[in-house]
């Protein structure tokens, strides 16, 4: 299979090492020092015992690689608008493109008849430029469950040893076949891949996780445990919890029954989630897919969620300060 990755950083370097381990024909695009590490001595990723070191053709030109049958898409959210008119030379008629961006996503509305009113957010007008180089049909939505960072240039460092997983589905329903080959890939690669019945119930699920854990970790400068570690902080994160819960529920998914804000704090991870790191490395941050885009959905719905309110404008005065958030 020949598989590209877009922005092959910390999770899209792992995943492209897996891959080109197993045995596909993997490509690249990367940038930087961490381009010109990978090209002049292969891209390493050190997971727990295990030590992988794979060559991989690696470019910052995504014309050079060709049509594939996977493209996955592993920039941030951030990033996203540069992107479009780069996957063009990739994407030929029967290539998939799967997204694996946090937060809510930019081909939300796309595929479906979604009767509820939706907040007219920036990341949703990217469909136009998009979809000049990719159909609906196309598209497969991904959510990455794996720990990851860039150590140094070429070197990926796994901080979830043996629980790292990214499940897929089509944005069309009826086009979700499509998919399970691409999840067989993943799964041959050791990369966990589990069906996904509705990737957009699949979205609200991660991203109460990240507008509670990962908010207050970037709020506080902690790790995501500070909540269960912490008491005052764990009735916040419930608070966040029970909030996104009310306004996933607003838009047809009711996952009470599935998602207990209890057992959620308790697994809270000793890891610095990618917004934390982002803010502490000065980077670009996924602050309005994470934290303002579900307070939009709130809204729109007539909803009061005080503590998301609340957090939101504590963590986007804090980029907004260092200069990470416009």
């Amino acid at each position: 299979m020949r598989v590209c990755i877009y922005g092959a950083g910390a999770g899209g370097g792992h995943f492209g090492a897996r891959l080109a381990q197993a045995g596909h024909e993997v490509s690249l695009i990367a940038r930087g020092p961490h381009l010109a590490a990978i090209k002049s001595g292969g891209l390493t990723l050190i997971s727990g015992d295990e030590e992988i070191v794979t060559f991989p053709a690696a470019t910052d030109d995504s014309s050079e690689p060709g049509h594939q049958d996977l493209v996955i898409v592993t920039v941030k959210a951030t990033a996203l608008a540069s992107v479009a008119e780069g996957l063009k030379p990739l994407v030929g008629p029967e290539t998939r493109v799967l997204f694996t961006q946090n937060g809510m996503p930019w081909w939300y509305p796309l595929g479906i008849d979604i009767e509820q009113r939706l907040p007219a957010l920036p990341s949703f007008a990217l469909s136009d430029a998009y979809l000049e180089a990719v159909r609906p049909e196309q598209i497969l939505g991904g959510l990455i469950y794996s720990a990851n960072e860039v150590r140094e240039p070429g070197v990926v460092f796994n901080n979830s040893p043996g629980a790292n997983r990214m499940d897929i589905g089509a944005i069309v329903p009826e086009h979700d076949g499509d998919a399970e080959p691409f999840r067989e890939a993943l799964r041959a690669a050791e990369i966990g891949s589990l069906p996904v019945n509705d990737i957009r119930e699949a979205i609200w699920k991660k991203l109460l996780f990240n507008m509670s854990g990962s908010v207050i970790a970037l709020a506080t400068g902690n790790q995501s445990s500070i909540a269960r570690r912490d008491p005052a902080l764990g009735e916040v994160y419930l608070d966040l919890v029970n909030e996104g819960l009310a306004i996933a529920a607003a838009y047809g998914y009711r996952l009470n029954d599935e998602l207990r804000p209890e057992e959620m704090l308790k697994k809270t991870l000793d890891h610095k989630p990618s917004l934390l790191q982002d803010f502490e490395q000065g980077r670009a941050m996924e602050i309005a897919e994470i934290v303002l885009a579900p307070l939009e959905f709130a809204r729109a719905a007539g909803l009061n969620t005080p503590a998301l309110r609340t957090i939101a404008a504590i963590v986007v005065r804090r980029a907004k300060d260092k200069g990470l958030f416009a």
